[in-house]
């Protein structure tokens, strides 16, 4: 039994301005045939349960193609065409094919698709015929849509965020996908999209109204029948028509189940929208919360909402650095933070490990994040950025690259850390230990993101605090000028009516 294995994994946030091409993909994660499995086969990653999945229901895995960068602007014709040429051209080369296994993320747009993943799939069912089964993983906060259901048999999405379960998943797949070949089960999908959108600052899954979502989740996939069973929590930073939240129900042969189930998800998760939205707090009372907390070895973690990188954030946002030195915070070990910005860190490496520099750091992108601040500091260390993870994270990445970086003490007693890899945020605290940093001994440490670095940063926090920031990943939904999403939805418009 051969399967083919490949992906063309993206996060598309339309309100970024940097667009993402083709080198994007190339310079951060491009990976071919055995190069996929030296990268992921000792991972926690999709691809990772892929060849756990081949191992446990014995088939042959055979890895094509997978690419993948970080969260950022629209990605270019260019990119989606030469990829995809690519994807199409070693699908054909190397078959016949018993199956597909194809890791998208459900939320990718670009310049010629709107629904990139719909197409993406499009592409590989054109390519196999319609008697070779394709299962496919999603992320958890995908925009799924029935193109993405009308040319695959399943798709499975994670139920966890921070995302721990891609194995998981990547394995339920593979069991849907062996057990379809070999004629045991008909697997038939029914999807229901629910006229609203998930606030970021509540798309956690271990608490709050999420939680009740999954477990409702939970009680769907016991029953007899169903196969599997997602939700979509739809990302809101993606200005199109299909963007919000969706339930998808896989069962066995069973369309009538399949639509009653999904309904019912569907009519659940409606009756919480409004403890589904924004309740984060201000930029200015998340500072002052942290000043004022006790120093009890363990620090205040604030969440920069609007420069969240797993969300296509510029990762230089300037806001809470520059509201942290207008209320005063100083001392020793005070503030922790990264940005990207190559230009500082190259001044940093020019001057040397033990020099002191004056240099402006941050606000480099647009005009949305903030002003480039003067700092002055000592460089305490200069790397290479690479660093390995070897714990489950958020997404199950084990190998990363920041790009050359460097750490800068300021004179109020801040660690910044500098990197000129862009889309990249704090979802593990290894990027820390690896230039010889102890987050946990600093009394605030500023994340860029929302719920990615939950889960490197829960184990170490007094206490996190959502802080809703300007920037293209704000909670403010109100800041943002949509033209393409869908209406109505709540709560842009508060009366509708579900049924």
């Amino acid at each position: 039994m051969r399967i083919a294995a490949l992906g063309f994994h993206h996060e598309t946030n339309t309100f970024q301005s940097v667009k993402t091409d083709y080198d994007a993909f190339i310079n951060y994660e491009f990976l071919r045939g055995a190069e996929i499995a030296e990268q992921h086969a000792t991972a926690n990653s999709t691809l990772s349960g892929y060849f756990q999945g081949a191992l446990k229901y014995e088939f042959e895995l055979v890895p094509l193609l997978f690419t993948f960068t970080g969260p950022t602007g629209t990605i270019t014709k260019n990119a989606f065409d030469r990829i995809t040429a690519e994807m199409i051209a070693l699908l054909e080369e190397k078959g016949p094919w018993d199956g597909v296994l194809l890791a998208q993320h459900g939320a990718a747009v670009s310049e010629n698709f709107p629904d990139m993943d719909g197409e993406v799939a499009k592409l590989v069912r054109r390519t196999v015929g319609s008697n070779v089964p394709v299962v496919m993983t999603l992320d958890l906060h995908s925009n799924i849509t029935q193109k993405q259901v009308t040319n695959t048999d399943t798709i499975v999405a994670f139920r966890t965020n921070p995302h721990l379960d891609p194995v998981e998943r990547a394995i339920e797949a593979s069991d849907i996908l062996v057990k379809t070949i070999k004629g045991e089960i008909n697997p038939v999908q029914r999807l229901v999209q629910v006229p609203m959108i998930i606030n970021i600052v509540k798309q956690p899954t271990s608490f709050g109204p999420m939680l009740d979502i999954v477990n409702d989740l939970n009680e769907v996939i016991k029953k007899p029948g169903v196969l599997s069973a997602s939700c979509g929590q739809g990302f809101p930073y993606a200005d199109v028509e299909h963007m919000g939240v969706s339930f998808l129900v896989v069962t066995d042969d069973d369309i009538e189940m399949a639509d009653h189930l999904a309904n019912w998800l569907a009519k659940r998760a409606w009756n919480r929208r409004s403890d589904l939205q924004n309740d984060s707090t201000s930029m200015e009372d998340s500072i002052t919360r942290a000043m004022n907390a006790p120093t009890t070895g363990s620090p205040t973690v604030i969440m920069d909402v609007g420069d969240n990188v797993g969300g296509g954030g510029t990762a230089d946002s300037t806001h809470l650095l520059a509201e942290a030195i207008k209320q005063g915070l100083k001392g020793e070990r005070s503030l922790l933070m990264s940005l990207f910005d190559s230009t500082a860190v190259q001044t940093c490496i020019d001057s040397g490990v033990g020099s002191t520099v004056s240099i402006k750091v941050g606000g480099g992108t647009d005009q949305l994040h903030g002003e480039p601040i003067e700092v002055t500091g000592y460089v305490r260390a200069i790397t290479d950025g690479r660093f390995e993870e070897p714990t489950p994270i958020h997404g199950g990445t084990r190998f990363f690259n920041y790009g050359s970086s460097a750490a800068l003490i300021t004179k109020e007693g801040y660690m910044l850390v500098l990197h000129t890899m862009r889309g990249i945020g704090n979802m593990t605290r290894q990027q820390y230990y690896s230039i010889g940093i102890d987050p946990q001994h600093y009394k605030v440490v500023i994340c860029k993101g929302t719920v990615s670095p939950r889960a490197a940063y829960e184990p170490i926090a007094r206490e996190i605090i959502m802080s809703n920031t300007p920037g293209v990943t704000s909670a403010d939904m109100s800041s943002f000028s949509y033209k393409h999403r869908r209406k109505p939805l709540y709560p842009f418009e508060e009366e509708i009516e579900f049924n």
